[in-house]
């Protein structure tokens, strides 16, 4: 897979779409770049950055909207907002209260209203039965059906190093591996069983090709088609 110069990793040059692995303390994730209309969308912004990863998406189109992927992938919100401020800043609507109480920031809107700028190639679920929201990222690309998911599925190569995470997510089945996390919807989410079936019922619709979640590797779903099946069974 390409890169830029300052860590993006090029998925799809044409639609686009990008990622980047940041750190935010305890891990990391993957923030997106996707192709919107009139630029790019960034999703679960990257925190603490130089700015040559700021920069790296000029040659892909403005950047246009800054979205909090849930109540608690806001990190680098304000300081993308802060570079780029005529963005428009979006997050699930069950979010919006916790993220701009500890983000200091205004005029979040909801993830629905975002639907205004995505063009024909890209759908921003504002996912059912959640406490805290969460977002699916569904773009149509040249390489087939891409997903991006947060929190709800990880692909982690090996169970996190802190002591106290690596004993809970083993316990419950969450990691190593493509799986479920277990130990997010706890909290997360209202509903259990009714977001598996949702879910389920979404794969069985259009399932994608590519698989990209925010915390782990990017999963071939040809390749891994009894690991994507056995997700939500």
């Amino acid at each position: 897979m390409d890169a830029t110069p300052n860590g993006w990793k090029v998925f799809d040059a044409r639609t686009p779409i990008l990622t980047y692995e940041y750190s935010f303390g305890p891990g990391t994730a993957n923030a997106l770049a996707v192709g919107i209309e009139g630029g790019l969308a960034v999703v679960s912004p990257p925190c603490r950055v130089a700015g040559g990863v700021f920069d790296d998406l000029s040659r892909y189109g403005p950047v246009r909207a800054l979205m909090a992927s849930n109540a608690f992938h806001y990190l680098g919100l304000a300081a993308w907002q802060e570079r780029f401020p005529a963005a428009l800043l979006f997050a699930p609507r069950q979010s919006i209260g916790r993220i701009e109480r500890h983000s200091k920031l205004r005029g979040i809107r909801p993830l629905a209203e975002a639907a205004q700028i995505a063009g024909t190639r890209v759908d921003f679920t504002d996912m059912p039965h959640y406490r805290t929201g969460e977002v699916l990222v569904r773009i149509s690309s040249e390489r087939g059906l891409v997903w991006y998911v947060t929190d709800i599925v990880l692909n982690l190569p090996a169970l996190p190093p802190n002591p106290i995470v690596r004993v809970l997510f083993g316990l419950s089945g969450s990691a190593p591996g493509l799986k479920v996390n277990n130990i997010a919807s706890l909290f997360m989410v209202r509903d259990k069983a009714a977001l598996k079936r949702w879910f389920a019922a979404e794969l069985e619709k259009a399932p994608p090709a590519w698989l990209i979640p925010a915390h782990g590797d990017i999963v071939d779903c040809a390749s891994n088609q009894d690991a994507v099946g056995k997700l939500f069974r």
